[in-house]
């Protein structure tokens, strides 16, 4: 009897909460690795429990971005909190998404003690660009494709083996293109990083604002500077081949709060 009326409780409480409705969620389908949209909510931010651990996402002019983990699965409660007070619950049902293991053979580099102290230092920059939170700079309500013509030759989320050795997991779409290729930005924002990194080469960082930022990585070309304002669809550099590498290619990716996302599912969004 006790548990039934434990169960009532909680059935009643939750009843309660989602009467106190926001904007549906979209889109309303959750994979690991999936980008979504909170719209016309009274919360202060977003709090995602999974298996993987909590996250929180800022919700600011009543909208956010959130993603759901690369390692989630099962079920996770997405809570908006206000006040310090929950207004709204979810539960999200993680679909299984198969992810394939992609092998590459690279020139071997020296991790000399200098080389790990850059990686070190460029890892550190990085966690910091990405779990910046700024206002929204972007007006565009769909992306841009980062190149005129997507050719896929290594998705998100597969799992890495470089030279025979395991290694991480791909945290981006490669796209197959020639050296010299123009590359766009795929929405307005405001570029963050325009330099060479040890690992992805000559790359570039957009902060689009709401803790949502692209990157592009392997450029033969920088064309833009640190500081700079650009608009979607804009040159921002040209495909390439540096920092390790097996060939001409754009390495473009998504993060929402320093969460990996596939960019796939990001191009196919309505803002």
């Amino acid at each position: 009897m006790r548990t039934v009326v434990m169960v009532l409780f909680v059935f009643i409480n939750l009843g309660f909460l989602l009467k106190l409705k926001a904007e549906d969620i979209y889109p309303p389908t959750f994979y690991p690795g999936s980008i979504h949209i909170l719209k016309n909510t009274t919360g202060s931010y977003i709090e995602l429990k999974t298996n993987n651990g909590t996250f929180k996402f800022p919700i600011k002019d009543r909208n956010a971005f959130f993603a759901i983990p690369y390692k989630a699965k099962g079920v996770a409660i997405l809570d908006v909190i206000k006040n310090g007070q929950v207004v709204y619950r979810r539960y999200l049902v993680i679909k299984d998404k198969y992810f394939r293991v992609s092998r590459i053979y690279v020139k071997k580099r020296k991790l000399t003690k200098k080389v790990l102290e850059r990686i070190r230092k460029e890892y550190k920059l990085l966690r910091k660009i990405f779990k910046t939170y700024t206002p929204k700079k972007f007006t565009e309500k769909h992306f841009t494709k980062p190149l005129r013509y997507l050719k896929i030759s290594t998705p998100f989320g597969a799992k890495r083996i470089i030279n025979d050795t395991k290694k991480s997991i791909h945290w981006g779409t490669d796209f197959k293109a020639p050296r010299g290729e123009p590359v766009f930005a795929s929405l307005t924002g405001k570029v963050v990083l325009a330099r060479e990194l040890y690992y992805t080469g000559n790359t570039v960082i957009i902060d689009h604002g709401l803790g949502l930022y692209t990157i592009y990585a392997h450029l033969s070309k920088i064309s833009v500077k640190e500081g700079q304002i650009v608009k979607g669809g804009q040159i921002i550099g040209k495909v390439g081949s540096t920092g390790r590498s097996t060939g001409p290619h754009l390495h473009f990716g998504v993060y929402i709060n320093d969460i990996k996302v596939d960019p796939i599912l990001a191009l196919k969004l309505k803002l």
